[in-house]
């Protein structure tokens, strides 16, 4: 005799997102987002000459300005898959990054045209000690510049709360 466990969170139509690959994202970068983003997170101190200074750049192997590595973070390929997601699930009572994992194979370099194309890797629930569950959402995409090709694969973990109220099958 099998007995499968009933969802308590993931509805059938989330489910059928996994996957999924979702629209293009499209990201410009220019010099004046990189050096804005070199400068806000070495501030207070003189941000690195390779991601702020185009004179600099050109004089390196690079032949230009660079892209922190960290500016990935702040790219927008996540709102897609969530404005797709978030009304197919019900509501949480709060949201936490589990973690974001970055991958870089060439230089962003500013005047890149990026694409990235989202997916939503995996659902799972966990439950917690209040009656509640917590969903764990992994979503990945990959970035290509306008040569074709790869420079970034990014994966993130985002953690849901749900209170056992939230719970699907719950009474209001």
């Amino acid at each position: 005799m099998t007995t499968e466990i009933q969802s308590r969170v993931i509805t059938d139509a989330a489910r059928a997102m996994i996957g999924v690959e979702l629209d293009p994202v499209v990201i410009e970068t220019d010099n004046t987002l990189l050096k804005r983003f070199a400068i806000a997170v070495r501030s207070p101190n003189p941000p690195n000459p390779l991601y702020a200074d185009e004179r600099y750049g050109r004089q390196t192997s690079w032949g230009g300005m660079i892209a922190a590595p960290t500016i990935s973070g702040g790219f927008p390929w996540l709102l897609p898959l969530l404005e797709k997601l978030n009304p197919t699930m019900g509501k949480y009572r709060t949201g936490l990054n589990g973690g974001n994992e970055y991958e870089f194979f060439e230089p962003i370099h500013a005047g890149d045209t990026l694409t990235a194309r989202p997916k939503l890797v995996s659902l799972s629930e966990k439950p917690r000690d209040d009656g509640g569950v917590m969903l764990v959402i992994d979503l990945e995409a990959e970035f290509y510049n306008q040569l074709g090709a790869k420079v970034l694969a990014a994966r993130q973990t985002l953690l849901r709360i749900y209170a056992p109220d939230q719970l699907i099958g719950a009474s209001a």
